[in-house]
């Protein structure tokens, strides 16, 4: 992968419940590539979405607005949003005081039960 390769997947869980894995470096060039299907499953009315993000090696501070934008339609929507964090995004969500407001999940499994 070179610096702008971000990719991500997404999965329905069971009919309530979408994750979404991504893979790579989110930065400016490829938030993008996180943020419309994070909103696509937001907007459709899902009882909850589960973002992991165990295999993003970079993860800048664009993906914190992301992250929120998703958490804030997701929470209007009556649903969860669920963040499955390696410790790098971890230590990224919590240095700005987001560790109280999102509901972030060491790992997948722990997310989804």
């Amino acid at each position: 992968m070179s610096s702008h390769d971000f990719e991500t997947s997404t999965s329905r869980v069971d009919e309530g419940l979408t994750v979404i894995a991504a893979r790579g470096e989110l930065d400016i060039a490829t938030v993008h590539k996180l943020r419309e299907p994070l909103l696509d499953a937001v907007g459709e009315g899902r009882d909850g979405v589960v973002v992991d993000l165990t295999d993003v090696r970079f993860f800048a501070s664009i993906g914190i607005e992301a992250l929120l934008l998703a958490h804030e339609r997701t929470r209007a929507g009556g649903g969860v949003l669920k963040i499955v964090t390696p410790r790098l995004v971890r230590r990224t969500l919590t240095s700005v005081g987001l560790g109280e407001v999102l509901e972030l999940h060491d790992t997948l499994e722990g997310a989804l039960g």
